[in-house]
């Protein structure tokens, strides 16, 4: 690997080396740095790592199928469910790219869509990292995302793992919230396949609490996890709220989903933001009229929604559900014992206050809509269901549940929680939480502490290096970024299958190219080629270049040419 050599006390800037020229105190140092794309990911995942494998698959003469094989392998290190967060994780890697300054963004998530399915596709299966089979029992409740990562982890290491799940399937979130056009059924069948595969047992249509006890899950295993998820939903309180055709999303969606609710009729309102598209979205393929009271305020007109409109916004507007931005409901008009109609009250958007936020407030005596409709959906927020856990927690509200560093619950000694129970939000969290959980668990019953990744976090245009930028972005040539495609709209409102479109394999390779490798050297040849003191010695494929620093005279053009901020002047 890279090595640097032990250099002699470096001469003070007045005086002059063997050639005559001034020397600079400071010398170069190779130094790998964390690239922002995995600093920001809730989990963790070596973005930069598996990315260059696809990138530099030619340079290496690898085959594409080895290069993707093994990018599979290094994505999955951190998170079991690749196929899954490559199609619904909002992707806060992207956002954080440093190839945003040179043009846009590198399409990570449609890069990992792309591995995700090609390991399903090619049946790879996880390898455990030991062979030691271990005789501890671990429980964990709730098969979505936070427990199915735990139980990964876990078992990988050796563990014995059991999950105990209430619905009839195992998934979680990921089955009954998010509906099957955003993410497939086979694609969280194949996922938790590969779990399974790793001696996982999951126990489904089992209630905590009746059909077996907290107390006998901490009886009779060493550690038990709890993922529950938030599949409460908040509801209204306003007459009408209890009318049998008036859902919560999280209702409508977990209906749908287990084919309770196969017709919403003709017409139906959704009232929420964002993440109640997928109810709306649901009710078009359940051959609905559908009208979205978006109530979120960052939106006030059709027009607004191609520049400011987030992703579920925009895919519902191209299916045809019409739009009504900035009312309130008001009531619900009641006939028969249903609900027949809401009015709703227009609202206008708030002077900032003192974050410089803007909110919607009800206008006085300003225009009322009234909506007919078949069915009505709201969604305002979702909380924990203590149901069988409630010794865990003394909190009668099913607010989250607190726990420490390491995850494990409050005057608990062998239970630990994590995911949407202890706070709500993207699927990568929870996967995340399972994942740091399960190590906390295993630290506590061997011993062996996590470790720690303390690497600076490259960003262009941080000082890094005591002189000069730590990313030489002009190396790189602006390029294309490649985009997903999605189903035509008029035709996926017919069905269920996917939206999503991954990219050809060359849209792959020319996407994985763009990454800039941040922070570790993909053997560009600049520190070698401005080095005019023959201190830059290079090394076999792979092991890169290190340095011979007794010609060094500490000029820093290495570090100045280097694209990636590889190297250090220290």
């Amino acid at each position: 690997m890279l090595e640097l050599k032990k250099v002699k006390k470096p001469l003070k800037v007045s005086q002059a080396g063997a050639s005559g020229m001034s020397q600079s105190p400071y010398r170069p140092k190779y130094v790998e740095k964390k690239p922002p794309c995995m600093d920001t990911c809730p989990n963790g995942t070596k973005v930069r790592d598996y990315i260059q494998l696809i990138a530099q698959s030619e340079s290496y003469e690898r085959n594409m199928d080895d290069s993707l094989t093994q990018a599979f392998y290094i994505l999955t290190e951190s998170n079991p469910l690749p196929s899954t967060t490559g199609r619904v994780c909002p992707h806060p890697c992207e956002d954080a790219c440093n190839r945003k300054e040179k043009d846009k963004p590198v399409a990570i998530n449609a890069i990992e869509m792309f591995v995700g399915d090609y390991g399903i596709k090619n049946n790879l299966q996880f390898k455990k990292i030991t062979d030691i089979s271990r005789k501890e029992k671990i429980a964990i409740i709730g098969s979505g995302p936070a427990g199915l990562s735990a139980a990964y982890h876990l078992a990988i290491r050796g563990y014995n793992v059991v999950i105990f799940e209430k619905f009839p399937e195992a998934g979680g979130y990921l089955r009954y919230g998010i509906p099957r056009f955003r993410l497939p059924l086979d694609i969280i069948d194949a996922e938790v396949g590969r779990i399974k595969n790793l001696g996982v047992e999951i126990k489904t249509g089992v209630n905590i609490g009746t059909d077996i006890t907290m107390a006998q899950l901490k009886s009779e295993f060493d550690a038990v996890f709890v993922a529950i998820g938030t599949h409460e939903p908040i509801k209204m309180k306003m007459n009408g709220a209890d009318d049998p055709n008036v859902y919560t999303g999280v209702e409508f969606l977990q209906k749908a989903a287990s084919g309770e609710i196969k017709d919403a009729g003709k017409e139906v309102v959704v009232i929420g933001s964002d993440s109640a598209m997928d109810a709306g979205m649901v009710s078009r393929r359940l051959g609905a009229n559908v009208t979205f009271i978006y109530n979120k305020g960052t939106l006030s007109d059709v027009s607004e929604i191609e520049e400011k409109g987030s992703v579920e916004v925009k895919e519902g507007y191209a299916e045809g559900i019409k739009f009504e931005f900035l009312f309130a409901l008001d009531e619900i008009i009641t006939e028969n014992g249903k609900a027949a109609a809401v009015r709703l009250k227009k609202m206008k958007l708030s002077e900032k206050d003192a974050s410089g936020r803007v909110h919607p407030i009800i206008i006085e005596g300003g225009q009322e809509l009234t909506l007919k409709l078949d069915t009505l959906i709201y969604s305002f927020g979702q909380k924990p269901d203590y149901k069988g856990l409630e010794n865990l927690t003394k909190n009668p509200n099913n607010e989250f549940l607190k726990v420490d560093d390491n995850y494990l619950v409050a005057n608990e000694d062998k239970v630990f929680a994590g995911g949407d129970i202890l706070k709500f939000g993207l699927v990568t969290d929870a996967i995340g939480m399972g994942r740091y959980a399960a190590y906390s668990i295993h630290q506590k019953l061997t011993g062996e502490p996590a470790k720690k990744d303390e690497r600076t976090v490259i960003k262009y245009g941080d000082a890094v290096n005591r002189e000069g930028k730590n990313m030489y972005i002009a190396y790189f040539q602006a390029s294309e970024r490649q985009k997903r495609t999605s189903r035509d709209p008029l035709a996926r409102v017919k069905d269920f299958d996917g939206i999503l479109n991954d990219l050809g394999m060359d849209e792959l390779i020319m996407e994985a190219k763009r990454c800039m490798s941040c922070g570790m050297c993909f053997d560009c040849g600049s520190c070698f080629e401005y080095c005019s003191q023959s201190a830059v010695k290079k090394l076999p494929k792979g092991q890169h270049f290190e340095f011979h620093l007794e010609t060094c005279n500490g000029c820093k053009k290495c570090a100045e040419a280097c694209p990636c901020g590889y190297i250090d002047m220290i």
